[in-house]
């Protein structure tokens, strides 16, 4: 049934692949190039079943820094600001669609293998890990760049190759002066984005591991239930989604059942263990070739003209109510019939399980008898192998005894031989004791000889300094004695001096008194001869 299926998938495909190819060749600019490209590549299929395996490491992309940037995008503000809303509301309502089911696809992209999901109108989700969680990009059906791309902390809206509005990991739109703080990064998203898409047109799609989707499941839907809980809780956001809601429901309501019965194929194939076939993608009828747009042509294109464009714009949207209407009825019936293919599928994959259990069971009697078998074989080869070891033991009993004795005696001989050893060594460990103890007694006695004749240098050293002392003492004491007579000599001769000083001066003084008694009696002398000379009558008398 795989290869039918897969037959059918590619041929699906490469018609489709066709068909867009003269869309685009009847109105795009790039017609040509587009024609090329369906016509050189191998057609794709747009699922490919999950595969067994044991969980790997996924890589992570590249931080948005280290991305390449060819050109920037321009930045552009909408006319209204509750129309920036759209973009986030369309990547919340495919992811709700899309919901627990496992990736459609993945491809290598030499570091990375991204995980791809494309609804049943053509709208695409890929999801790359990154440090932090992943990073998700929103496409348009037949457009290959994206209407959105988000990340853990911010969100980029485009309009082509235009940055019309960045959120926050709320879901809160920010200013538009804001926007071009945020360019440089949208930018190499929209490169990214680009690339990632041209890339799964070209290389092989293969089955996600379903182990590692196991893993990471919980994660990305713990992300979703976020996504949720803030368009609630912001209330511009939850305006717009409750004016369109049931708009996106009646779009979404056949996507959301497929992948919810996919979402439980998963679950019922996960309880086995992965050990039954991998349950097959559901059908579902291939979105109508898109109308022919420019490449970089926006969803929303009237958005940025003025208010009579706009009002152009909502007779246009009546009509394509009205279409749509008309779409949706066609759908219904679409899903009917997919539904019908789907449990008709159903009914063969039960098949197929049962005849896999019948053939399990087959196989595990098979098996069974085999392993009987096997069991007597090998209990009779293991009987036969007890006979030879028992054999090969006791020869080897009887070769370990021969060993035994030859170790005996050569362990005899060692132990004679080191016990000879050892008394040598004994012996020559005494005479290298008595000649160390000699060595020792000598040296010994060297030493007190040494030492006595210090101790008799030391004493006569001591003797010597103190005779030197001794005559340096005397010599002190001579000397002092000498000073002490110089002194006392000294004294006396000064004493000596002062008598004879005294001696001189009182002899000096005797010697003045009696000069002055001499002169005295003469002074008397001459006045008593003055007065005999002036009266001698009176001597006569």
């Amino acid at each position: 049934m795989r290869p039918i299926r897969t037959t059918i998938m590619i041929a699906t495909a490469s018609a489709l692949a066709l068909s867009l190819a003269a869309c685009n060749k009847a109105g795009t600019p790039d017609a040509t190039a587009s024609a090329d490209a369906a016509n050189a590549l191998p057609a794709l299929p747009a699922a490919v079943p999950l595969q067994p395996g044991a969980a790997t490491a996924m890589a992570p992309a590249p931080a948005v820094q280290a991305l390449p940037v060819q050109h920037a995008v321009r930045v552009a503000r909408l006319t209204h600001r509750s129309d920036a809303y759209a973009y986030l509301d369309r990547a919340q309502g495919v992811t709700q669609a899309i919901g627990d089911a496992p990736p459609d696809y993945t491809y290598d992209d030499g570091d990375v293998s991204p995980w791809v999901w494309q609804t049943s109108g053509g709208d695409r989700r890929y999801a790359e890990p990154i440090d932090g969680g992943y990073r998700y990009y929103y496409y348009q059906a037949g457009s290959d760049t994206p209407y959105l791309v988000r990340d853990p902390e911010y969100s980029y809206a485009y309009s082509g190759p235009q940055l019309v509005a960045v959120y926050d990991s709320q879901g809160s739109l920010l200013p538009p002066d804001y926007y071009g703080e945020r360019v440089d990064y949208a930018s190499r998203y929209y490169d990214r984005a680009a690339y990632l898409y041209d890339l799964s047109r070209e290389r092989e799609h293969r089955g996600v591991i379903a182990a590692n989707w196991a893993e990471r499941r919980a994660e990305i839907a713990a992300s979703r239930a976020q996504w949720a809980q803030d368009m609630a809780e912001q209330a511009e956001w939850r305006a717009y989604h409750d004016a369109h809601e049931a708009q996106e429901q009646a779009h979404w309501a056949a996507e959301s059942e497929r992948r919810a019965m996919e979402a439980q194929q998963f679950a019922r194939w996960q309880q086995v263990g992965f050990n039954s076939p991998p349950p097959q993608p559901v059908v579902y009828a291939p979105p109508p070739p898109p109308q022919p747009q420019p490449r970089f042509a926006g969803w929303l294109p009237h958005w940025f003209d003025g208010d009579g464009a706009r009002q152009a714009a909502m007779q246009q949207q009546r009509q394509q109510q009205q279409a749509f209407l008309q779409q949706q009825q066609q759908q219904r019936i679409k899903a009917q019939q997919a539904a019908m293919q789907q449990a008709q599928f159903r009914v063969q994959e039960q098949r197929q399980q049962q005849q896999f259990a019948q053939q399990q069971r087959i196989n595990t009697q098979q098996a069974q008898f085999r392993a009987q078998q096997q069991q007597q074989k090998f209990a009779h080869q293991q009987a036969e192998f007890a006979q030879q070891q028992a054999r090969m033991q006791a020869a080897q009993q009887m070769g370990m005894q021969r060993q035994a004795e030859q170790a005996r005696l050569h362990a005899a001989q060692q132990q004679a031989q080191q016990q000879a050893q050892q008394r040598a060594q004994a012996q020559q460990a005494r005479m290298q004791q008595a000649q160390q103890a000699r060595m020792q007694q000598a040296q010994q006695n060297h030493a007190r000889e040494q030492a006595a004749m210090a101790q008799r240098q030391a004493m006569m050293a001591q003797r010597q300094a103190q005779a030197a002392q001794q005559r340096e003492q005397a010599m002190a004491r001579h000397q002092q004695e000498q000073a002490q007579h110089a002194q006392e000599q000294a004294q006396r001769q000064a004493m000596m001096a002062q008598h004879q000083a005294q001696a001189a001066q009182q002899r000096e003084q005797a010697m003045a008194r009696h000069q002055q008694e001499q002169a005295q009696r003469q002074a008397a002398h001459a006045a008593a001869q003055h007065e005999h000379r002036d009266h001698p009558h009176h001597e006569g008398a």
